[in-house]
């Protein structure tokens, strides 16, 4: 039996998130594929959680990790909701670009879709980004969205095609 073609979309809330959702929604449609939508909460975040609850016993740094989970799950599946589509959500922890390349490979995912927010050259050589080590380091092909205009490519292409 033939395995389902997955495609794998970050989305970080940022303001090119909804353009990838749209694209990555395309590309499963134009392959049948299924569509999963992940989020990954910062370790930095859990490990300054961590360390407040060190210093004081009124932060449950359990309790807020698994909290922001949830909101952030259940923001994943408004804005979903919200542009009609349909998608498994997942929900992880760790550095996002290592997240997101566990998350393809657990999900044995054909394609990663994510957003580039189009660092300067200066950033980029001091700090990276996870969308470059994403690129780098993906063994599967990686789909850089970076604005509206790329909407519609592949809708283009089958027009073309026909």
């Amino acid at each position: 039996m033939a395995q389902a073609i997955k495609v794998l979309v970050a989305v970080d809330f940022s303001d090119y998130s909804g353009d990838a959702l749209a694209v990555a929604d395309e590309l499963a449609r134009c392959l049948g594929a299924e569509l999963v939508a992940l989020n990954v909460l910062h370790q930095r975040v859990v490990d300054e959680l961590k360390f407040i609850q060190d210093s004081t016993e009124l932060v449950n740094s359990g309790q807020m990790v698994a909290s922001r989970m949830d909101s952030r799950r259940q923001r994943l599946e408004e804005l979903l909701s919200g542009r009609g589509l349909r998608a498994r959500v997942l929900v992880g922890v760790g550095v996002p670009w290592e997240a997101i390349l566990e998350a393809a490979h657990r999900e044995d995912a054909a394609y990663i879709v994510m957003g580039s927010k189009g660092r300067g050259d200066f950033a980029r050589t001091l700090l990276g980004s996870n969308a470059d080590k994403v690129y780098r380091h993906s063994p599967v092909t990686v789909v850089s969205v970076r604005g509206r205009r790329h909407r519609g490519h592949m809708a283009q292409a089958r027009s073309a095609g026909a």
